[in-house]
């Protein structure tokens, strides 16, 4: 299977946990802001509608710039049969790119499973909503792989860095169940 799969990872979250997979895969990196996707030596979405920069929580911007990018992506990876997206979910880039891609991978008979896990509470309501919309719509074409994620399992004290660490072993599991 790994030898058409590939894994992209969506959004500056959905990138940072890309760049930890070990896996030898094929690895797309997706994002609205030119200084984090090079990083990763990714593609920036949407230069016209974002410039280069983060959608600052805007779905309908996510949206625009995943199809500003349509042929660029397929050129890039629709070789692939099996497309795996990695999206932590309640940013612009991360709901409304997710829902694009998606759109793109069935348009291409593409086989497409979406790894996704919801904001903190701490994030707020905008995040969560926007989160729970773009799973509602996932849900009904694809399979959508809920990562689940307690941050109050864990020391009150414990950074937000160390969080976010955590959270990205989850999908690293979830990642090694799919294609090993």
């Amino acid at each position: 299977m790994l030898e058409n799969t590939v894994i992209i990872g969506v959004g500056r979250g959905g990138c940072n946990a890309l760049s930890k997979v070990k896996l030898k895969v094929e690895k797309f990196f997706v994002d609205t802001d030119k200084k984090d996707v090079e990083t990763y030596s990714g593609i920036c979405i949407g230069l016209k509608t974002c410039n280069g920069l983060s959608t600052v929580g805007d779905v309908v911007k996510g949206e625009l710039a995943l199809r500003e990018c349509k042929l660029q992506i397929l050129d890039r990876i629709g070789k692939f049969s099996n497309w795996i997206i990695i999206a932590p979910l309640g940013g612009g880039t991360s709901c409304g790119a997710s829902k694009q891609l998606v759109d793109l991978a069935l348009d291409n008979n593409k086989s497409v499973k979406v790894l996704a896990s919801m904001p903190f509470e701490w994030e707020g309501n905008r995040r969560k909503h926007h989160a729970i919309e773009t799973v509602s719509y996932i849900e009904n074409l694809c399979k959508v792989i809920t990562i689940e994620f307690d941050s109050k399992k864990y020391p009150t004290q414990i950074n937000m860095s160390d969080i976010f660490n955590l959270l990205d072993e989850k999908y690293m599991e979830a990642i090694e169940k799919i294609c090993v």
